[in-house]
């Protein structure tokens, strides 16, 4: 009488159907031996549990989301019934009719107002969810037995109604056809066990979570036609011995609250490159005092602190690292014990392979601050290179891939060889800011964001010689109507000494053209990053990057590497950031002036004269009080420059804010000709809410 009386209630339940979920979920669910629900975060593993009792006894398994009425439903192995499950996660039995008597399916999916389930002895079944439909919650069977595939679970892909499966044993990829019930093999997927769990996503990408170990793979379905069947390992998620999953299918997966690194694309960055990633939170161990989340991956030389915390703050490089030596770092937990794990590409091959490039493995690590040695491979590669290191509450983390708890954090690694060194400004894995005031030589308003540009520029030195320059830049703002381009000028550097043949140029991220690069009719090298800015970024506002509401992102970076076909001897190298400017756009009006004045209008730092295709002509003139006799340039009749740098990355005024009143000090910095007030520029000296956040 038991089970009869558990129908009953199950009857009763049904008509008194719960509320249905709300919209289409982003989370994925994984139901879980004795009726345990869990929200699972595809991107890191994270989860949650939702609920521990459906309201009826045993296992649901075979899941799937209905779209149409947005109710999940699955099989309970307790009534041998088709089970619809309520946004309060309560089951009601409904009683279908057509499957065979006594048998549970733990294979399941909706799609399209009907769920589908599988067992691979009694065949592929069909029970359609629609009230209007006479076919109403009566189970229609598709296929007999096939008992060559070995599943536990299946999932509809969004857009071309069929359906998707790992074979358990072989590791093979199913495509499975829902008219006739016949399959095909896409290939192999390279991994094996027990996928009680599979997941599509709107984009076309399928996830499988593995009861064993709880590991989530993903598979790039997004084109079946033309695919590769491997799976990837993609995030560590929660172990069972009885898995089921479902999931809106038609819902994007979005990173919350999620923890990215910001190394260059090849390692392992971005979402879509199923980068490194954790899921932050009160719990779980942190790299430093700072962890903060980002909306995806930020490949260098972008950065992830764009709201002015510097999150790669957990690791301090005590010695330097030298090709066959030992090198120390100092590491800083805070918030919980961890174990960290360290990558190195000591090769310079773009990625971290192979068991030497992991430094550091499952290192437990307790509150506080922890030295730790590092061998450098005497085969390590002068130059610099990439580290990452991770730490989590769990052991085995790899180069990639997400993870429930801890912080990922990425650094730029100067390695030295015999006879080799490099050397960065402002120093490695960080940016210096430049700024600039178009309007010169008129008067201002100086609220110096017209130009915002952070540059960071590491020189290589081979046997006693600076053989190569790396430039790495990123436009933090144009706050003005008027176009300018941006170039940087190398004192002292003949043109003629740039090997036009290695010259390199990436615009985020990508080779652009070089012959435009060196300018022509410079007796020095000139390098022209752009013509106009404005042509390099879409902007929303009129301007970019420069008033609250209106934050377009960072849109333009650059790279720019230059071989010198004769090494500079260090101390004939000019100072970095060099000479960074800015000119007039050709051809485009400019305020003030009767007709463009084009290339010739250069505005520079203060005190440093135009090249030779700038025109002096303008010294002198209007609010410009230049001199160069005596060496007196681009300054105003306040001694206040038109250009400024700063060792670091800069947290510049909004638009139409005064510099004087956002950092007061500056007035005083200028006063003592820059001998006091030194940190007048820091963010603490600043009115805040003058600043562009």
């Amino acid at each position: 009488m038991g089970n009869q009386w558990w129908l009953l209630g199950a009857m009763l339940a049904s008509q008194a159907q719960g509320a249905a979920f709300t919209s289409c979920p982003t989370e994925a669910y994984l139901f879980q031996k004795d009726t345990v629900v869990y929200g699972v975060d595809l991107v890191t593993g994270a989860y949650e549990e939702l609920s521990d009792d459906l309201g009826i006894p045993g296992n649901v398994n075979g899941i799937g989301f209905n779209e149409t009425d947005r109710y999940i439903y699955g099989f309970s192995k307790h009534l041998k019934d088709v089970v619809q499950v309520d946004s309060d996660y309560q089951a009601s039995a409904l009683n279908v009719t057509g499957l065979p008597s006594g048998v549970h399916f733990f294979v399941g999916d909706v799609h399209d107002d009907t769920y589908w389930i599988y067992h691979r002895n009694h065949g592929l079944f069909s029970v359609s969810l629609d009230e209007t439909s006479p076919q109403y919650l009566q189970a229609q069977k598709v296929v007999g037995a096939d008992t060559s595939m070995v599943l536990t679970d299946f999932a509809f892909h969004p857009s071309n109604q069929k359906l998707y499966a790992v074979d358990n044993s072989s590791g093979d990829l199913y495509q499975i056809d829902i008219t006739d019930g016949s399959r095909q093999v896409l290939g192999n997927s390279g991994i094996t066990g027990t996928f009680g769990a599979g997941y599509f996503e709107k984009s076309g990408y399928y996830y499988l979570s593995r009861n064993q170990d709880g590991h989530i793979f993903r598979i790039d379905l997004r084109n079946p036609e033309q695919l590769d069947a491997s799976a990837e390992f993609f995030a560590y998620g929660p172990a069972s011995s009885s898995n089921d999953g479902a999931r809106c299918a038609s819902a994007d997966v979005i990173p919350v609250n999620v923890d990215f690194g910001d190394a260059p694309a090849s390692y392992g960055t971005r979402m879509e490159d199923n980068g490194a990633r954790h899921a932050l939170g009160s719990q779980g161990p942190i790299l430093g005092a700072n962890a903060d989340a980002d909306s995806d991956g930020f490949s260098a030389p972008w950065s992830d602190d764009l709201n002015g915390l510097d999150d790669e703050d957990g690791v301090a490089f005590v010695t330097a690292f030298e090709a066959g030596t030992s090198a120390v770092i100092q590491v800083e937990v805070t918030q919980q014990v961890g174990y960290l794990q360290g990558f190195i590409d000591w090769n310079q091959d773009g990625v971290f392979a192979g068991a030497d490039e992991q430094v550091i493995t499952d290192r437990e690590l307790q509150l506080g601050s922890t030295s730790i040695a590092i061998a450098v491979p005497a085969t390590a590669l002068g130059g610099v290179t990439q580290a990452r290191f991770r730490i989590a509450s769990d052991t085995g983390l790899g180069p990639k891939g997400g993870a429930a708890d801890g912080e990922v954090e990425d650094y730029a690694v100067a390695i030295s060889t015999p006879g080799s060194t490099t050397q960065t400004y402002p120093n490695e894995g960080e940016f210096a800011s430049i700024a600039f005031e178009d309007r010169w030589p008129f008067e201002a308003d100086y609220d110096m964001n017209d130009v915002v540009m952070d540059l960071q520029i590491t020189e290589y030195t081979q046997l006693a010689k600076v053989t190569k320059v790396v430039i790495n830049g990123k436009l933090q703002a144009l706050g003005a109507e008027m176009h300018s381009g941006f170039a940087i000028h190398l004192p002292q550097i003949s043109r003629s000494n740039i090997d036009v043949a290695q010259l390199e140029y990436l615009k985020n991220g990508v080779a652009a053209d070089t012959s435009t690069v060196l300018e022509t009719g410079q007796s020095n090298a000139v390098l022209i990053i752009s013509e106009d800015l404005f042509d390099e970024v879409t902007v929303g506002c009129g301007f970019y990057r420069t008033q609250a509401g209106c934050d377009d992102g960072l849109q333009f970076q650059f790279q720019l590497t230059l071989v010198f076909a004769e090494g500079v001897d260090p101390n004939a190298m000019p100072a970095a950031p060099y000479d960074p400017f800015i000119f007039a756009s050709p051809n485009r009006y400019r305020t003030g002036f009767d007709t463009p004045p084009g290339r010739q209008l250069e505005i520079h730092l203060a005190d440093f004269p135009p090249t030779d295709l700038g025109s002096s002509s303008y010294f002198g003139t209007f609010d410009d009080d230049s001199n160069p006799g005596s060496n007196r340039y681009y300054r105003n009749s306040n001694s206040l420059p038109w250009g400024l740098q700063f060792p670091q990355s800069w947290h510049y005024p909004a638009e139409k804010q005064d510099l004087l009143q956002t950092y007061p000090q500056f007035q005083q910095y200028i006063e003592y000709d820059g001998g006091q007030y030194l940190d007048w520029y820091h963010r603490d000296n600043a009115n805040a809410v003058k600043l562009f956040n």
